[in-house]
């Protein structure tokens, strides 16, 4: 067996039938591969969906576990994949046909590598403006890789990425303190990348992500990604930056914050006042005011930040001496550029008074 595709599966029962069918389905001859599912502790309609696919156990298995999260569902499909190579994908993701052939491919072509394939909306849902933003870095960023045969461990999506058996198991798996999917396979990729795993990306290697996505779910699922970077964070200090940890902490999110609100209700008015109503549209209040508690708490977040010291506090001070120095520097600079340009200026006007015969120049000329 070359390859297993490891499917964690969570209450979404409505889109699992067509992935499964979509993975049997592969360009790859089905000796290659294997398919192998773990329900992460579903409670709607998972098992009969599972229950539903007709396909001989050396091409598809399923498994069953109290939920714990994708992390420790992951894991649990490595344990009982019987592959070389494991193929990570979602329950809401319908893959290309020729999605196993292409990691097998890259996998002959390249070696001892993670593959990251590509995941773009499914063309049969409607794409919304915002999800269109979403694609071009706020979630699947692969516009901005650089570099396709060294890619950074943050574009290693679990819904289509690939590695050896061995890697896996050299470093433990996933991390399963991380309960949801956010940030649990950038961590996992990270451990990989210290033990010299090199990644890189094949768009040919393509899965379409079936799942909609409004404005409010995402600030939801970001709360979310707070978290678990947080969790990132505690585990591996030295990604602060990267993670974005020491940004969020700054009072610079709260002034984005704050104008970004700002400039939505400004704009807001303008519209109105360009269609010649006299106060803002019913719809456009109630979307600002749609949940007060959270709109309270922001408030408060604000008011926090702004009414207290940065939590980098020492670097804002260190910051602040440097441009004090740098102040006198210059002031010293200046007095001295002033003090030339004086002391230029006598030399000059005694030597003019020397040689009309009336007193004696400085010294020095």
């Amino acid at each position: 067996m070359r390859l297993t595709v490891v499917m964690p599966t969570y209450n979404r029962c409505d889109l699992l039938g067509r992935a499964l069918h979509g993975l049997l389905d592969q360009t790859a001859a089905p000796a290659d591969y294997e398919i192998v599912v773990v329900d992460d502790g579903s409670t709607d309609d998972t098992p009969a969906v599972i229950q539903s696919i007709s396909a001989p156990p050396d091409r598809f298995r399923f498994f069953r576990q109290e939920n714990t999260g994708p992390a420790a569902a992951r894991n649990r499909g490595v344990l009982e994949a019987r592959g070389d190579i494991i193929l990570f994908t979602g329950d809401d993701c319908l893959p290309d046909r020729t999605l196993v052939q292409e990691h097998l491919k890259a996998h002959d072509q390249a070696g001892d590598v993670g593959v990251i394939g590509l995941v773009t909306w499914h063309p049969e849902i409607e794409i919304t403006p915002f999800m269109a933003f979403l694609e071009t870095g706020p979630q699947f960023g692969f516009g901005q890789i650089a570099n396709p045969e060294d890619v950074p461990i943050w574009h290693f999506y679990t819904a289509n990425c690939s590695v050896q058996r061995h890697r896996i198991e050299q470093v433990g798996g996933f991390d399963e303190d991380f309960r949801y999917a956010a940030f649990e396979d950038m961590e996992f990729a990270y451990r990989m990348k210290q033990r010299g795993l090199r990644f890189i990306y094949r768009a040919a290697a393509k899965t379409y992500h079936h799942h909609p996505t409004t404005f409010q779910q995402h600030l939801a699922r970001q709360r979310i990604t707070g978290m678990s970077a947080a969790l990132f964070y505690k585990k591996h200090p030295e990604l602060k930056v990267d993670i974005g940890i020491a940004h969020s902490s700054r009072m610079t999110t709260a002034l984005k914050f704050w104008e970004a609100a700002t400039e939505y209700a400004f704009a807001l008015g303008v519209r109105e006042g360009l269609t010649g109503e006299d106060q803002p549209g019913q719809a456009d209040i109630e979307a600002m005011e749609a949940d007060p508690k959270r709109a309270a708490a922001g408030r408060a977040w604000v008011r926090d930040i702004f009414g207290t010291m940065d939590p980098d506090k020492e670097e804002l001070i260190a910051l602040r001496e440097e441009l004090h120095r740098m102040k006198q520097d210059w002031e010293q600079v200046s007095s001295r550029r002033l003090y030339r340009w004086c002391e230029g200026l006598a030399r000059a006007g005694w030597s003019l008074l020397h040689r009309l015969g009336i007193g004696r120049p400085p010294k020095g000329t």
